[in-house]
């Protein structure tokens, strides 16, 4: 799938750490609070990195000053003139924004327009969105390599310059959100769309620059939906079984969103809702190539430092510590026996960090790692308590992220 404000279950995305309780209750706010203007263009989520290099020339014949103000894209059909504006871009790292010109090429490639359609793209077998070194580093694909052959050690799909990487407050590589200010597609007519599943009919279609169906509600058909008063919402059954069998509140979290369709930017709809640690999807029509129902691969959306991101040598596999072949990272100790005592694979997918250590705003101290549908979090002020091993609200954060939450 592609993305436009967010797609489940391709998500090349980065969020901050929150404090995790659980359960945990969300507020929403009014639709007033939080409905963003209007997109500008097309948006994803994808991996920075500080450009550096002063001295040296831009592809478009700039020569970069230490407090610069400009970009690289990994594709010179988007390189504006010398000192030019012609191809912007929108850059959002926690809260801070800034606009920056597209002056130089890179990182990895030189002709990957990750931003267009992949009937456009040099990598068409690759969904819009996905750079090719996040998918070569993330998925080993091309086995692994970059268009030149080179063996990709992070999945970087825009370079900052110093001065636009200072303004967005980095200070060291981390997931971004671009907006392509010189794109913007159509929104397909309802008419286009595929029909509703039978007795939902009345699930609000929400395209990609829309705000989610987040505001509180009443009960509905009880033969349709279970109702969760705590939020406010209406799961429909399909998604209360799959609540129900993988570990219900304390890994998925409560509704945070009405059920609805969401219309990506290439007109792909996909019924889709938010809870508090996971988003679930429905797959229509279901031709059993797939489960009905599965949860998108939200833990692409929690940031961890570029060193537990990188892969590991493989090891033998042994009682306190799996290595997973899959994505290169191992599962030990505590966290290695939570996983499998409350779902395992199916509940949070392979793990995508080594652990790493931080401390929270108000000074605890914690020990993450995360994975493919998830976030473990170890509190050592919990520890031989219940909240000594919690779980990431996922959706809550990229909500907030997205700006749809305050």
């Amino acid at each position: 799938m592609g993305k436009g404000r967010f797609v489940p279950g391709r998500l090349i995305l980065g969020l901050a750490l929150a404090l995790s309780v659980i359960p945990t209750l969300v507020t929403i706010p009014a639709a007033s609070a939080a409905t963003p203007g209007p997109a500008t263009g097309l948006t994803f989520r994808v991996y920075g990195y500080r450009e550096g290099l002063v001295g040296g020339t831009t592809s478009n014949g700039h020569v970069i000053q230490p407090n610069d103000h400009f970009v690289a894209l990994p594709c010179a059909c988007a390189l504006s003139s010398k000192d030019g504006n012609e191809y912007q871009v929108k850059i959002e790292y926690k809260g801070q924004t800034v606009t920056a010109p597209v002056w130089d090429v890179g990182p990895w490639n030189i002709n990957d327009n990750y931003w267009d359609p992949p009937a456009q793209r040099k990598y068409p077998n690759l969904a819009q969105g996905v750079p090719e070194a996040a998918a070569a580093y993330n998925d080993n694909y091309n086995n692994g390599l970059d268009g030149s052959g080179r063996n990709v050690t992070s999945p970087g799909g825009i370079d900052i310059a110093d001065g636009t990487f200072a303004d967005l407050g980095m200070s060291d590589s981390d997931y971004v959100t671009v907006t392509f200010l010189w794109s913007k597609p159509a929104h397909p007519s309802l008419a286009e769309l595929p029909a509703l599943p039978a007795g939902y009919q009345d699930m609000p279609t929400v395209y990609y620059d829309q705000r989610p169906p987040l505001d509180q509600v009443g009960q509905k058909d009880a033969s349709l939906y279970t109702y969760f008063p705590q939020t406010g919402h209406n799961v429909p059954t399909a998604f209360m079984d799959y609540w129900n069998q993988h570990g219900s509140w304390k890994n998925i979290g409560l509704p945070i969103s009405e059920v609805y369709r969401q219309v990506s930017f290439d007109g792909t709809p996909t019924i889709i809702q938010y809870f508090e640690r996971q988003v679930l999807e429905l797959n229509l029509p279901n031709t059993g190539d797939k489960p009905l129902v599965t949860s998108s691969l939200i833990g692409y959306t929690a940031a961890a430092p570029s060193s537990a991101r990188a892969k590991i040598p493989s090891f033998q596999s042994n009682g306190n510590a799996w290595y997973f072949p899959e994505t290169n990272h191992k599962l030990a100790n505590g966290f290695l026996k939570y996983w499998q005592d409350n779902g395992g694979l199916a509940a949070f997918g392979f793990p995508i960090s080594e652990e790493y250590s931080g401390v929270t705003p108000d000074g605890r101290k914690y020990v993450a790692q995360n994975f493919e549908r998830a976030r473990f979090e170890w509190w050592p002020d919990k520890v031989g308590t219940p909240g000594e091993i919690t779980q990431g609200l996922l959706g809550v954060e990229l909500l907030r992220q997205e700006g749809w939450l305050n």
